[in-house]
């Protein structure tokens, strides 16, 4: 029977970084993808090396001693969830079973929680494979996930957040014209603008980092003395998220700007390339 799940705490609010943008020029874009050759497209290697840092999920003082620390992980089309638990309480810990609450992109577990009895003091690093089949329901905020743990002792809850890089497949890539059409599909009302701050990476090196989040580079040019990345992510759910990447050579400045029929995904999005970056 499923385990009903109490609605969690809010757990961030993401900062106002948002600045609106006219239309962008359309001659810009139709001479950055003419026919001029020089594009990227999806062939670049991964290797990015940015590792997500594991994060306490679940405090052992609110798991009777069951400590539940997490991360996303996705390597080629799996994504996973890596557990690392810790038995702090004096006896022995078994019956570990899983459960997910619906969600906004409709994660749920693979297969069972494979788990041996943890002795006292006894920690074990496990991998939960993850599907998108689960039920969906559009959580606040959107990459919550809501997740119930059962052991001998008792049944525990706690709340996450799904980092959006996470979600990005592998079917991103794109053709040049086909993103173009695309990008002019879009109305420009939708567009956003993100003000990442400066690195030290050149443009090529940016985009090999993202290139390993599966995030595609469709088109690469150097407009006044400014780098440009056409890029393209598709989401578990199908969601396609254009974006330009500009970075200043002299201030190492980049600013990012979105387009998408779904301006929701922005926030995570944005998260997800700084997350990236910053490595």
């Amino acid at each position: 029977s499923a385990v009903r799940l109490p609605r969690p705490p809010r757990l961030y609010h993401h900062r106002e970084l948002q600045q609106p943008l006219a239309a962008a020029a359309p001659t810009l874009l139709a001479d950055i993808f003419g026919g001029l050759g020089g594009g990227v497209g999806g062939g670049l290697g991964g290797g990015g090396g940015f590792d997500p840092p594991m994060e306490t999920w679940l405090p052992a003082q609110k798991g009777k001693g069951l400590q539940i620390e997490g991360r996303f992980l996705r390597r080629g089309p799996q994504l996973s969830m890596e557990l690392r638990l810790r038995n702090n309480a004096m006896q022995q810990l078994n019956g570990f079973a899983v459960q997910f609450n619906k969600n906004s992109f409709g994660l749920a577990p693979a297969q069972p929680l494979a788990m041996n009895p943890l002795a006292p003091q006894q920690s074990v690093t496990t991998l939960l494979p993850l599907n998108t089949k689960g039920p969906v329901q559009k959580m606040d905020p959107l990459l919550t996930l809501q997740v119930a743990v059962k052991n001998n002792i008792d049944i525990f809850y706690f709340a996450c957040l799904i980092p959006m890089y996470a979600l990005f497949t592998e079917e991103g890539d794109m053709d040049k014209r086909v993103f173009l059409s695309t990008w002019k599909d879009i109305p420009p009302e939708n567009e956003t603008q993100f003000n990442l701050g400066s690195y030290a990476h050149d443009a090529d090196t940016a985009s090999t980092m993202l290139r390993s989040f599966n995030v595609f580079t469709i088109a690469k040019r150097s407009v006044e003395s400014t780098d440009m990345l056409y890029q393209c992510v598709k989401l578990t759910n199908g969601i396609l998220v254009l974006a330009e990447l500009k970075i200043v050579p002299q201030t190492n400045a980049y600013t990012l700007s979105l387009k998408s029929r779904h301006v929701e995904i922005y926030p995570g999005v944005h998260e997800a390339y700084l997350a990236v970056l910053k490595g």
